[in-house]
């Protein structure tokens, strides 16, 4: 085994788990990080998806990772232990729920370990949910609250009526004709892994990372051997320094047996 490597960031959708015909993970790919692990490796799983998301996905039942960075960077577990938040300002929050009841919209709050909406209006989050299919989270009062991150739930005709109205550090971010990620302090993927390798004392070039997407690139940069899949955007692959094979044709475990941590 190639023990010049001693963790492995890896992004799960599209990467380790593909939504061509239907959605499903990739078994091979999941039982070579299992065996890595057993090997001395760690794996983290590096995520846009909050904790609950990847925990209703029913990742949890196939494999136990290291550690996670989720929500984009904005919180990071190790071993059931936070050790890194990113927590929006109460005030700014608060402020967010107020303006999009206003014009009758929804959001979702995002928790360490839990999600809900802000009110019983279904709109455009069910036009969300159509692409991303979980389960629905339950409205609750919005006061008060622990929230890393923030969905709004909107058209892109609201666009700069909110960015108008949300407070000036509020930055605004859309992925999806009805879905917007509200912020207020960036986070990257990229930012969690140096925060990881910082607190492990690991070296760039000891870390690797998988993914597919534009929001993987910040990722590649902070580790030794980034790895996009061949599925992925043609902007995560020219970043990266390796392209595996695609998702469905198990590119994760492929590159581990390519750079020697399986035989």
């Amino acid at each position: 085994m190639n023990s010049d490597y001693k963790i492995i960031f890896v992004d799960i959708d599209w990467t380790i788990l593909s939504h061509k015909d239907g959605r499903f993970f990739d078994m091979d790919s999941i039982e070579a990080l299992k065996e890595v692990q057993n090997r001395g490796v760690k794996v983290f799983l590096c995520t846009s998806r909050p904790f609950h998301s990847v925990d209703q996905i029913g990742l949890f039942k196939l494999f136990t990772p290291d550690g996670m960075i989720v929500c984009n960077g904005g919180l990071i577990i190790y071993k059931d232990e936070i050790i890194h938040e990113k927590v929006m300002k109460k005030e700014s929050f608060e402020k967010i729920c107020e303006i999009t009841n206003k014009y009758n919209l929804n959001l979702e709050g995002t928790e360490p370990y839990h999600r809900f909406l802000l009110n019983d209006n279904l709109d455009d989050v069910n036009k969300v949910y159509e692409t991303y299919p979980e389960e629905l989270p339950r409205s609750e009062d919005y006061h008060n609250r622990h929230i890393i991150s923030v969905l709004l739930f909107s058209g892109e005709e609201y666009d700069e009526t909110l960015k108008q109205e949300f407070p000036d550090d509020i930055l605004y971010f859309r992925f999806h004709p009805y879905g917007v990620d509200v912020l207020d302090q960036p986070h990257e993927k990229g930012d969690g892994v140096d925060i990881v390798l910082d607190y492990f004392k690991y070296k760039k070039e000891e870390a690797i990372a998988f993914g597919d997407d534009i929001a993987d690139i910040s990722m590649f940069e902070k580790v030794g051997m980034g790895i996009a899949m061949n599925n992925g955007k043609e902007e995560a692959k020219a970043s990266a320094k390796m392209v595996t094979d695609e998702v469905w044709n198990h590119g994760v475990k492929n590159a581990l047996i390519k750079l020697g941590l399986l035989d």
